[in-house]
């Protein structure tokens, strides 16, 4: 029973090296996704399709898996800040919630839309990423972290495009039902504390 045990434990280690050397290699990869972070996208083991992406072509609103202290972590990006010698530039949402590219440097500050935004080689760009159900943002990840972006999830044995406009609204209403639930058992919880 020890050796299974350990066989196992040696296998859960070896996982993100398996996953991280088929990306790399340019495999489709598919696995289920533990924890909560990204709920309702993302449930709690459902199986998740990821794909080899390039990090210079990684878009706000995708969710890339990438590695950190020999964990795999699938989060979305909220952010993309490069760096350069001469000038640092970020990515950010303007008022009417459409990405554009504000470059920092000894002129005064430059602005144009993202679908514009050229990247030389000898930038280097850092991506901030967050869980939907996350508080709070994950350090900020490099581009040789990333390993690929998640282009499905299979939910009631159905495969789901997870930037689709049907899934997006199907999440929405998840994330209300949740909220009503907690409201509920909060009221009930009051109810049964005071009586009736």
């Amino acid at each position: 029973m020890l050796l299974k045990c350990s066989a196992l434990l040696n296998s859960e280690a070896m996982f993100p090296e398996l996953i991280t050397e088929l990306l790399q290699e340019g495999y489709r990869v598919n696995f289920s996704a533990p924890g909560h972070s990204m709920f309702p996208t993302i449930m709690a083991n459902e199986t998740i399709m990821v794909e080899p992406i390039d990090p210079e072509t990684v878009r706000m609103g995708d969710i890339i898996l990438y590695r950190t202290n020999g964990r795999l972590v699938a989060h979305r990006v909220i952010g993309i800040e490069k760096e350069t010698n001469a000038d640092i530039s970020a990515i950010d949402l303007d008022t009417h919630g459409l990405s554009q590219e504000f470059i920092v440097g000894d002129s005064p500050p430059i602005r144009r839309g993202a679908h514009q935004a050229k990247r030389s080689s000898s930038e280097a760009l850092h991506f901030v990423l967050q869980g939907d159900a996350c508080l709070s943002c994950d350090t900020p990840v490099k581009a040789g972290q990333i390993l690929g972006k998640v282009v499905s999830i299979e939910r009631n044995g159905c495969s789901t495009d997870p930037y689709s406009l049907r899934h997006k609204l199907s999440c929405l209403a998840l994330s209300w039902i949740a909220r009503i639930k907690r409201l509920t058992r909060m009221i009930c919880s009051i109810f049964c504390l005071y009586g009736r």
